[in-house]
């Protein structure tokens, strides 16, 4: 199958699968057809080296689920600049949130289409995954898996991180905002609340990230 064909079969499948609202158990789905797909097209003008290695602790779910807002820039591995707003977390049976990126240095954005899942690396940690799909600006096929982390070191959020993994081989590994300025950004994790309620079953790690490691 040529290049071209893949895209055009990954756009059928994709409409399909995002006709209405994407929710959870459509997600293991999305992953089956994207995942193959997406593979094959990597663009080298907006893949970054790899993130740090081993293999990532096991994730789930909070529980009680919570949210996390954020919002900053953190400095690439060259010195340029990459501004975020991203926000996830559970809501009303759920999955909730929004991201959206802009690489200033590859004139690269990330804009989310659905959030597919929230989760901590371990109980009472300070550090939140946000998973989902989303579309780029670039010539690449549509849409990306996404898998962000953010992680709450305390106010006023100089020490507060930021990653970002893409499944076309983008990554940005999880890094202080602003190199530590007093003006980089902040990373909140909220207090559950009655609304905070995820899906029930919760998927798994796999589903809810498109197969994705953090970053």
């Amino acid at each position: 199958m040529s290049q071209e064909d893949q895209r055009t079969e990954l756009h059928s499948k994709t409409q399909q699968l995002l006709n209405g609202s994407l929710k959870h158990v459509r997600a293991a789905a999305l992953a089956a057809a994207l995942v193959p797909l997406a593979a094959v097209a990597v663009s080298p003008a907006v893949a970054q080296s790899q993130g740090s290695g081993g293999a990532p602790p096991p994730s789930e779910v909070p529980s009680p689920c919570d949210f996390t807002t954020s919002g900053g820039f953190v400095f690439m591995d060259f010195g340029q600049k990459a501004n975020f707003g991203a926000h996830g977390g559970c809501k009303n049976g759920e999955f909730w949130g929004h991201i959206n990126y802009m690489d200033h240095a590859l004139n690269y954005h990330v804009n989310s289409l659905e959030v597919t899942g929230y989760l901590a690396p371990l109980p009472g940690s300070n550090v939140r995954d946000v998973c989902g799909v989303a579309t780029t600006n670039a010539p690449e096929p549509q849409p990306v898996w996404f898998r962000i982390r953010l992680v709450d070191n305390g106010e006023p959020g100089r020490a507060d991180l930021f990653g970002i993994r893409l499944s076309n081989g983008y990554v940005v590994t999880t890094r202080t905002l602003g190199a530590g300025s007093p003006r980089g950004g902040n990373v909140q994790v909220h207090d559950p609340n009655p609304s905070t309620q995820g899906p029930s079953p919760a998927p798994d790690e796999s589903t809810m990230c498109g197969g994705l490691a953090a970053p």
